[in-house]
């Protein structure tokens, strides 16, 4: 069954620790600090029993806090606005990583697969860079679950079942994608009453 909507437990704090370990640096100053993405995903997520989907949400929490500071040289060498990094979790991980072309049309993505992220580079600036990213995740292990509205998600009304097609996070907020009637939702967990007995085929 997929794990609590809130999320796991890697900290702002943690995050901060990268970011001024260098006692030397006086806070504000001195070059990022530079690790693999995999070195990142360890580092917050030591002393936890599991790295799950509760950790993938609280791990990009925790980014999102730290907006102003994570980078991905690799995405912002392609000089892109609006820059969106989700973790998809659909029985495995991956991050995916969407902007438009600056001073033009266009979109670009690009996805890194789990088995890339020892070499995909993360810098933590000390001091904030302008644009951050917005940080969100997809998780579809709640992919199936049934439900029912406890209030009305117009056009559809209270007491409508829904189907889930997945859990999303941006930043700390959280919403159930749902389906319904041909047509898809997006409304808070809380507005969603579920019959644990029964998962749609």
């Amino acid at each position: 069954m997929p794990g609590d909507a809130s999320g796991g437990s890697p900290t702002a704090s943690a995050l901060a620790a990268l970011l001024f370990e260098d006692d030397a640096a006086p806070a504000g100053e001195g070059s990022p600090v530079a690790m693999p993405l995999s070195a990142l995903v360890e580092a917050l997520g030591r002393g936890l029993d599991r790295l799950d989907e509760g950790f993938a949400r609280g791990f990009a929490r925790t980014l999102a806090e730290r907006a102003a500071h994570v980078r991905l040289p690799a995405i912002d060498a392609l000089a892109l606005d609006d820059v969106v990094a989700t973790l998809y979790m659909d029985r495995s991980l991956r991050l995916v990583v969407t902007g438009t072309l600056r001073g033009g049309p266009g979109a670009v993505s690009v996805r890194f697969d789990e088995a890339d992220f020892p070499h995909v580079a993360v810098a933590l600036h000390r001091r904030p860079v302008d644009e951050p990213y917005t940080f969100a995740t997809l998780d579809f292990s709640w992919r199936g679950r049934v439900g029912w509205l406890r209030e009305a998600a117009p056009p559809l009304p209270a007491g409508q079942k829904v189907v889930v097609r997945a859990l999303a996070t941006i930043g700390g907020d959280a919403e159930l994608r749902v389906t319904a009637l041909g047509m898809e939702r997006s409304v808070r967990p809380d507005v969603v009453a579920f019959d644990e007995e029964e998962i749609a085929s």
